[in-house]
């Protein structure tokens, strides 16, 4: 990576974290889709599996613009994104054993629930991001973490409806 000026330097840092979250999520979302019965919840998890893997694009492309090296070129990228899909593959294994015990519903509201988790850990990502380019100037980059953002709390607003829909189902199933 060539000098870059401190703000740019702390921005393509974030955004090579946001880079492997997204890496995670997009494991994530396959194991999760693979495992998805509900169709509307399945349908919308592979929509936002297509924008994680725009998104993850996207980050790519700005750390290049601001002079950084992208994701997997270099010692630092490799293993975050590495270690996070490992993460993705323990928790595609959890989610199969837990619906072993528990039954499908519990299964989709546990997921459904680590899901938003995971959403509301971008929104922290990307507001930050977002944040501090507004304070050094960077319209671009602002309006990148801006632009994702919006679909993450898309998805978040989703999954908060979807969790109360288990949670009715599994009231249906377990009170007698």
């Amino acid at each position: 990576m060539s000098e870059l000026k401190p703000g740019d330097a702390k921005l393509v840092q974030w955004l090579a974290e946001a880079h492997a979250k997204e890496a995670e999520l997009e494991a994530d979302l396959s194991a999760h889709i693979a495992m998805t019965t509900r169709d509307t919840h399945r349908k919308r998890l592979k929509e936002h599996l297509k924008e994680t893997r725009s998104h993850k694009k996207l980050v790519e492309r700005r750390i290049k613009r601001l002079g950084g090296d992208p994701p997997g070129s270099g010692l630092v990228a490799v293993p975050g994104e590495v270690a996070g899909k490992a993460v993705a593959a323990v928790k595609g294994q959890v989610g199969t054993v837990r619906a072993a015990l528990t039954g499908e519903t519990e299964m989709h509201l546990r997921n459904a629930q680590e899901e938003l988790r995971e959403e509301h850990v971008e929104i922290a990502i990307y507001t930050r991001i977002a944040d501090f380019a507004d304070a050094i100037g960077d319209r671009e980059t602002a309006k990148l973490a801006r632009d994702i953002l919006r679909d993450e709390r898309r998805m978040a607003k989703f999954l908060e409806a979807e969790i109360g829909r288990l949670v009715k189902r599994t009231v249906v199933e377990v009170v007698p």
